[in-house]
């Protein structure tokens, strides 16, 4: 996660800092929740990352920030806040490689879910898109069964799985899913 404190009201590590680290083969992932992306964007392609999130709800041309992402050959993921309507999904929907629907407004861990996200992924579902649906923000095994079983593909664990013991959460987390994943 890299947040800029204007998009959302956090702030978080930048892509330089990651610059002297050595990932050797790691599929990296960064969800930019940022005001303006495109020098992340430029900056997450250049330490060789797989997956860029964006959010819907940014300024910019978002379609060039698509182009750029896939002409780089990285996955580009739209995100989308719980209360955004899906209808801003739609021109871009082609185009994308996956929809990250977030469970809590973005920007501080430990919120709980928002119910609606539910809704919200049953809708994206039913319009037949190609992307894969994830979901990020109170993902926990009170509701990855229910989150699954509303057609997301991807869950996206902060909270749930580093508070405690992350083998015995994640453990936790596949009990919970044992009838879906089946």
């Amino acid at each position: 996660d890299f947040m800029d404190n204007i998009f959302v009201p956090n702030i978080s590590i930048s892509p330089d800092d990651l610059s002297g680290i050595n990932f050797k083969d790691l599929k990296k992932e960064g969800h930019l929740m940022v005001a303006n992306p495109e020098e992340w964007i430029k900056k997450l392609i250049k330490l060789r990352f797989k997956r860029i999130m964006i959010h819907v709800e940014i300024e910019g041309n978002i379609h060039d920030y698509i182009s750029e992402i896939k002409g780089a050959g990285c996955e580009a993921v739209l995100a989308i806040n719980p209360h955004t309507p899906i209808s801003q999904l739609e021109p871009y929907a082609k185009e994308l490689d996956g929809i990250l629907v977030m469970g809590v407004v973005p920007g501080f861990q430990g919120q709980e879910f928002i119910p609606g996200t539910l809704d919200k992924i049953k809708e994206i579902k039913s319009k037949g898109w190609q992307a894969k649906i994830s979901v990020d923000g109170a993902v926990k095994d009170r509701n990855a069964k229910d989150i699954i079983e509303s057609g997301a593909d991807t869950l996206i664990l902060g909270s749930f799985l580093i508070k405690g013991d992350p083998d015995q959460n994640l453990e936790i987390l596949l009990k919970s899913l044992r009838w879906v994943i089946c």
